[in-house]
């Protein structure tokens, strides 16, 4: 019986240094993307929660609006804090073509976003 000897060669199926340094450079390449992406975000669910709460600002005020006895025909404006937020409103009221009615205007805005303008109809 004749011996047979299996020589090992160099590279036993392991991975090189370079390869795992390539797949390292693609991994932190993706989570910086991530990362970047998490940010942006954390932005749009604030900005939507700010407008939530202009939104929910504009109601109210043309709610209260309607339940007073007669429309107002002067400009109003003032100031409002909501849940820490610092938010502008002006009210005033415009003709229209159907005599009898008004309409009233809302108009809410929180610190560096779009402001927010609602309206209803009112009989004089």
């Amino acid at each position: 019986m004749v011996a047979r000897h299996v020589m090992k060669s160099s590279h036993e199926g392991g991975f090189t240094l370079i390869e795992v340094l390539v797949a390292l450079s693609i991994a932190s390449f993706a989570l910086v993307a991530l990362m970047g992406r998490l940010g942006a975000s954390a932005d749009v669910q604030r900005s939507l929660s700010l407008y939530a709460l202009t939104m929910n600002e504009a109601r109210n005020l043309l709610a209260e609006d309607r339940l007073k006895p007669t429309v107002s025909s002067s400009e109003e404006q003032g100031k409002v804090q909501v849940s820490g937020v610092t938010m502008h409103w002006r009210t005033w009221s415009e003709k229209t073509a159907l005599d009898g009615f008004v309409r009233r205007n809302v108009a809410v805005q929180a610190k560096s976003e779009p402001e927010i303008i609602l309206f209803m109809y009112r009989a004089l």
